[in-house]
């Protein structure tokens, strides 16, 4: 799926013609429909301007999936709670169990340099764990995805970010995960 897709449905599912929604945002019919039909990009200030009239979370998923940043690189979700205390529970949630399962990760692996140190059973357990850790990302977007509706840019996030592992020596000062360069 792609935001131009994701903004058609909203419109359809609101019962708008191109024309209404052309008129509404102030563009021409022919702009509009060159950006359903992908033959134009959508000003990103436009998006955000028809996801905020249609409090639309998944038309902000997808913007932000698009842009590629590092905190989007996870499966776009279908329902985004519009919330964002609600949000904030879930991440706090979410964090909370992932901390409990890197101290069991910990222990599972302590004194083991190799994968063939740990039985299968060991490594079941070692997964589920691992599980747990990854359903941070999820709840990460989710809050992400909740406040760029503040104004929080989400590019700038990730850069600050990196900025941070840089001056702790987490990463190369020359170049970013992924092989961007901040």
């Amino acid at each position: 799926m792609c935001v131009a897709t994701v903004i058609k449905e909203a419109r359809e599912s609101n019962k708008l013609t191109q024309d209404q929604m052309a008129y509404k945002f102030g563009v021409s019919r022919s702009t509009y429909s060159a950006y359903e039909r992908k033959t134009r990009p959508i000003p990103d200030d436009l998006v955000l301007k028809i996801a905020d009239e249609f409090n639309d979370q998944q038309i902000i998923a997808e913007f932000s999936y698009e842009k590629g940043t590092e905190f989007f690189n996870v499966p776009v979700l279908d329902n985004v709670d519009k919330y964002p205390q609600v949000v904030m529970d879930i991440l706090i949630e979410e964090a909370s169990e992932m901390i409990k399962a890197l101290l069991q990760i910990k222990n599972i692996i302590k004194n083991k340099t190799r994968a063939d140190q740990i039985g299968k059973d060991v490594f079941e357990r070692l997964m589920e764990q691992e599980e747990q850790v990854g359903d941070v990302y999820t709840a990460l977007k989710m809050h992400f995805i909740t406040m760029q509706k503040y104004g929080v840019n989400v590019k700038d996030v990730e850069r600050r970010c990196v900025i941070k592992l840089r001056n702790k020596g987490l990463i190369k000062k020359e170049k970013a995960r992924l092989g961007r360069t901040y």
